[in-house]
């Protein structure tokens, strides 16, 4: 996307690590912490320092040292990275610092965690760090997602919003053309990719959709297909965030019915195989995904770019045809000031850092996460194809998971209600609505 010269240079001198794990930093001398002409602003990462993102982390690093960003008090900015190999390990040493007040001065955070940090006191408001002309330009759902009770308390520079691959090749060859696919302003509902499969299926060719129902194990669930519930006007919490006449309601369960026809067991619907790149390699005619499938068909699969395309997630219609509105999941892993950085105003302008546009597209460009700011797709990179698609998606449709301190409370018991769709629908007892009460009591 853009040439990145000196962040490569520093990603060099970023691998080269002493075998007692010091680190060069801002590629050219140790940062010894704070003195009276440095502030130290320390960041916990849930990265290894081994592997691919975290040393784009310590190229981001190096390149915001570089910069020489000073505080109020003139002071120059020094960012260090410390690498806790994966969430786990970050989580644990989150828990075990927060009891003495020796937290860093900021932390990784994944997206559905916000509002439970904020809560517990491991996150604190940033708002009056961030200009508004800043923040106005990241898209509207990692604002949201970030924002609790109105303040800011953390900013994303990844993301990866979902939406419907299709083999164009495959829908041609039953009689659709390039006109007749979903977009955002007429999208398909899911009686259309049940008309669709089942010509394809009338013409002895793969019609199957992969829906990747054990993706991210129960997190999987909520990021994919909680857009089914918005799409249908539903929700989780009700305006006093409980789940009661919210994640039961007549909307919600008639959002999640849309896909039920799917788990007919004598149909065969949905791919039930192990195959990760199932779709890539035109086993399946659909799948329900983020964006990583695009950088894998660009590098494993490149016969097949040609062949795919991607549709907004399908939405719902209601029993008089009217179609509900276009959803679609998104979140990552964002960044967010602790209430022990001592210079909270130093602390935000790393997570700015961070979280930038030009972060975000070095990221984009390396790991394939997609940007967060509205001013990376005026690139020319986003102007056709599936890239367009998943940028207009992001831009105008994603909608975040629900942004609560009980979230994995509602993650678990969503995916237990798609789990009983799966493994339930057509039995004698089946009813998803007095499922969807049940799990209710889980939530409270």
């Amino acid at each position: 996307m853009k040439g990145y010269k000196k962040l490569a240079c520093c990603m060099l001198a970023a691998a080269m690590v002493t075998a007692t794990g010091a680190a060069l930093v801002g590629c050219g001398g140790e940062d010894d912490g704070d003195t009276a002409e440095i502030k130290t602003v320390k960041v916990w990462l849930h990265k290894s320092e081994s592997e691919v993102e975290g040393q784009l982390y310590k190229s981001i690093q190096n390149n915001f040292n570089d910069e020489e960003f000073k505080t109020s008090s003139g002071r120059t900015i020094r960012m260090r990275i410390e690498f806790y190999t994966n969430a786990d390990s970050l989580a644990t040493a989150i828990r075990t610092e927060k009891t003495g007040g020796t937290l860093p001065d900021v932390v990784a955070v994944d997206s559905p965690d916000i509002a439970r940090y904020a809560d517990q006191k491991i996150l604190t408001d940033i708002s009056s760090y961030i200009e508004e002309e800043t923040l106005a330009d990241y898209v509207d759902s990692v604002v949201e997602q970030g924002t609790i009770n109105g303040g800011l308390y953390a900013l994303s520079g990844m993301d990866s919003p979902t939406g419907l691959y299709y083999n164009r090749e495959l829908l041609k060859s039953v009689g659709y053309t390039d006109d007749q696919f979903g977009t955002i302003e007429n999208p398909w509902t899911w009686d259309d990719v049940k008309e669709a499969m089942t010509k394809l299926k009338e013409a002895d060719k793969k019609y199957q959709i992969k829906l990747n129902l054990g993706f991210g194990g129960k997190e999987g669930g909520m990021y994919l297909y909680s857009p089914l519930v918005y799409s249908a006007g539903g929700s989780f919490m009700n305006e006093q965030g409980k789940p009661s006449g919210a994640f039961d309601s007549d909307q919600t369960v008639a959002g999640l019915q849309q896909i039920e026809w799917l788990f007919d067991e004598g149909e065969k619907w949905y791919y039930e195989g192990q195959n990760a790149d199932a779709f890539l390699q035109e086993q399946t005619a659909f799948e329900v995904y983020g964006t990583w499938n695009i950088a894998t068909a660009n590098q494993k699969y490149t016969s097949f770019v040609s062949k795919y395309g991607v549709m907004p997630m399908p939405v719902y219609k209601d029993a008089q045809g009217n179609k509900g509105t276009v959803s679609a999941g998104c979140g990552s892993w964002g960044f967010g000031v602790t209430p022990d950085a001592k210079d909270k105003e130093a602390a935000a302008k790393v997570v700015e850092y961070l979280t930038s546009a030009q972060s975000s597209e070095l990221l984009y460009d390396s790991i394939g996460t997609f940007p967060t700011h509205k001013s990376s797709f005026e690139n020319d990179d986003f102007k056709s194809g599936p890239v367009k698609m998943f940028a207009d998606i992001l831009t105008n449709c994603a909608t975040p998971r629900p942004v609560t301190v009980n979230y994995t409370k509602y993650r678990d018991a969503f995916q237990t209600l798609i789990e009983y769709m799966q493994t339930s629908y057509g039995s004698k007892d089946y009813n998803l609505k007095t499922k969807a009460t049940g799990l209710c009591a889980t939530i409270n």
